[in-house]
């Protein structure tokens, strides 16, 4: 007889829904249109009680991925901000969902996850950087399963994978001038300078959309931005960079057409940006991106390794906390290895 395997709560149209996936294959969906969230996660417990192989383990005795994802929840994911435990327990449920959350932690070897990181890959598309985050929660649930479970030993999984590494996209200087005249002539000012600000000062959507009037030091020279996190989390803490010229213009421009009692600099949602950028491309010609908004950093990024700065330089800059993530952008320039020929040269 089949037995529920996995539920999950989730928003759709009609309202909340229960998924309810069964041993054998087969889904099932419980809806109704006067649910609250609470009402449905009730009618997702209910169900688990009801069949008693969905909480526990696959066997007696065996510690259970289900079981490792809980405790990484309680143990490990606790302490992040609520923003972080959403984003690392939706990746770590699609380890759930791919395994089976009665898959005993220990059968889980290196040749299925090489096996789950092609089909990250080939059948859903994922980038490189989101194959690498998944398989990481799948390695924070095999540590729990030594260190909470009981379990004496996990198989080896395989480290540094030969990944194909994707072009970096990048908004070329005639593309964001053709994006800004279209926006212009419809009349979406707000849009081009949105568009601008990022792609200048290469910041994080969120930060630009915290600044307020009294962010800005349009006083000094050259005129500065600071930057601050809402909460502590892994990154960089508050940042104070120049602004560009570039940028400088956009923020006088909007600041004069911003409203009395508006306290946000910057309003403009991402969807509303991603929507106008869009549908400047269709029109302007410019082929599709990937992420018509993330690329803006990788712009800025870019420009930065084009002209010299080392991956410490930039990565202070865009506010990561290593400079790993910025080692992509670092650009060797072959007349630097005429320099390094002389230093070299010196001894004889």
């Amino acid at each position: 007889m089949a037995h529920v395997i996995n539920t999950s709560v989730n928003r759709r149209k009609i309202g909340w829904v229960v998924d309810v996936k069964y041993s054998d294959g087969k889904r099932k969906q419980l809806s109704n249109k006067k649910w609250t969230k609470k009402e449905a996660i009730a009618r997702e417990l209910a169900i688990q009680m009801l069949d008693s192989s969905m909480p526990g383990a696959g066997a007696e005795g065996l510690y259970t991925l289900k079981q490792g994802f809980n405790d990484a929840v309680k143990y490990v994911w606790s302490t992040c901000v609520p923003k972080g435990q959403e984003t690392l327990s939706g990746r770590a449920m699609d380890v759930l969902d791919y395994f089976g959350p009665n898959t005993p932690i220990t059968s889980i070897n290196a040749a299925k996850v090489i096996e789950y990181r092609k089909y990250l890959i080939e059948r859903k598309n994922n980038s490189n950087s989101t194959v690498n985050y998944k398989v990481s929660a799948l390695r924070v649930m095999r540590e729990q399963a030594i260190v909470h479970g009981g379990v004496e030993s996990v198989p080896v999984l395989p480290k540094n994978l030969k990944i194909n590494k994707k072009e970096i996209e990048v908004w070329e200087d005639e593309e964001r001038s053709l994006i800004e005249k279209y926006l212009r002539k419809i009349c979406r000012k707000d849009a081009v300078r949105h568009f601008e600000f990022l792609c200048e000062m290469g910041c994080r959507p969120i930060e630009m959309e915290r600044t307020t009037k009294a962010s800005y030091n349009l006083e000094a020279n050259p005129p500065t931005v600071t930057f601050f996190k809402a909460n502590n989390d892994n990154k960089n803490g508050n940042r104070t960079l120049p602004l560009t010229p570039k940028a400088h213009k956009m923020l006088v421009e909007q600041i004069l057409n911003m409203r009395q009692d508006q306290g946000q600099v910057w309003p403009l949602t991402c969807d509303a940006l991603r929507f106008q950028i869009k549908k400047a491309c269709r029109e302007c010609d410019i082929e599709e991106k990937s992420s018509e908004i993330k690329i803006t950093r990788h712009t800025c990024g870019s420009r930065l390794g084009n002209e010299g700065c080392t991956a410490l330089e930039i990565a202070n800059w865009l506010g990561h906390s290593s400079t790993q993530m910025c080692e992509k952008y670092v650009k060797m320039n072959s007349e630097k290895h005429t320099t390094a020929y002389r230093i070299l040269s010196k001894r004889v």
